[in-house]
């Protein structure tokens, strides 16, 4: 018996998953056996995870991780629990980031270790490192790719997040993220970061090609029109034109998202009737109100809960809400990401939105 405890506590842990009573009796045993069986501490945690005893797997996770650090997937499973279960953001974080090194083809550990620094506040750049530890760049997930090139979008490193999607395939996923997104977000950044510092003659050939298709990119070569009429789009256009002083071709993008009627872009399209003229501030604050109310019911049953969070967030603060609104784009930090849920509630903890 001692023989088959030693050869069980050799074999990969990456796909065992411990439910059954039987397998809580087997692994106690196998401590009893032997108090130094890293596997069986971490597949016992597993077990107890699995039914919501959060401490107990806590314990036997760090006991695990104490004798075998190196143990795939543990240091993901620690970190995730510490990050939404306990909400203990720099313990998680600290975790993730051995994870990174023990386990470095782990999704897991990037990603959430990207989310825990921006609700901790840490900057792009330290996010861009914790991602570029990836040991494969060119086969990086294409979920970190977009999570790569949106936070060297958010450092300034424009040039850096456009050659990621250079010589990769992007398969589409239902209810995922659109490569397209990610490619006309990083230019829309390139376009009002270059204008607000005076960089204009390069802010205005962005966005003045922003939709152009680019040699090599098949997927700007159609689908992207959706994307640029949106009022979103045209609020960040108009505020790169007006930074470099061109009112005429600004008040033209305002209008355009002012005239959106997407519950989704209200913010945008409120923030831009702000720069015109014939604002009315109780009619908007109406839409906005209304706006919110929706969005408080979308956040209890949409499938997409991280962007509905964020969309709360965004609502809260333009109505002048902000401790719930940053709290609400916080919480869509530690959601799953969907359509850019986690750039944009940065960009917006950042004050990067309408006010």
């Amino acid at each position: 018996m001692q023989n088959d405890y030693l050869q069980a506590s050799r074999l990969s842990t990456v796909t065992v998953f411990p439910n059954t009573i039987e397998d809580l009796q087997a692994l106690k045993a196998a401590i009893r056996t032997n108090e130094k069986d890293a596997t069986a501490h971490y597949l016992l945690g597993t077990w107890y995870f699995a039914r919501e005893k959060t401490e107990e797997a806590i314990s036997e996770w760090q006991k695990a991780r104490k004798l075998n650090p190196k143990m795939p997937v543990l240091e993901a499973s620690l970190g995730l629990a510490l990050l939404h279960m306990k909400r203990d953001f720099a313990a998680a974080l600290n975790v993730f980031a051995e994870g990174i090194k023990h386990d470095p083809s782990n999704v897991v550990n990037y990603s959430s270790s990207v989310s825990a620094m921006a609700v901790l506040g840490k900057p792009a750049a330290e996010r861009v490192r914790a991602l570029e530890l990836y040991p494969d760049l060119d086969r990086m997930p294409a979920s970190l790719v977009y999570e790569l090139a949106l936070n060297r979008a958010e450092e300034g490193n424009y040039k850096g997040a456009t050659d990621l999607f250079q010589n990769r395939f992007f398969g589409s996923e239902e209810g995922g993220t659109n490569v397209r997104q990610v490619w006309l977000e990083v230019k829309l950044q390139q376009a009002i970061g270059l204008a607000r510092i005076g960089h204009c003659e390069e802010a205005l050939g962005t966005a003045k090609t922003l939709g152009s298709p680019v040699a090599g990119l098949a997927f700007t070569q159609d689908g992207l029109e959706p994307l640029l009429n949106s009022a979103r789009t045209n609020y960040l256009l108009g505020e790169t034109y007006s930074a470099c002083r061109q009112k005429e071709e600004a008040d033209r993008m305002y209008r355009l998202s002012a005239q959106a009627t997407d519950p989704s872009d209200v913010v945008w399209a409120w923030g831009s009737a702000k720069k015109l003229r014939s604002y009315d501030a109780a009619q908007w604050r109406e839409r906005l109100s209304s706006a919110l109310s929706q969005a408080e019911s979308n956040t209890q049953t949409s499938p997409y809960q991280g962007w509905s969070v964020y969309s709360l967030g965004v609502l809260q603060l333009a109505l002048g809400r902000d401790v719930e609104g940053k709290a609400s784009l916080r919480e869509s930090l530690l959601l799953p990401d969907n359509r850019m849920s986690y750039h944009f509630s940065r960009l917006a903890l950042e004050g990067a939105t309408p006010r």
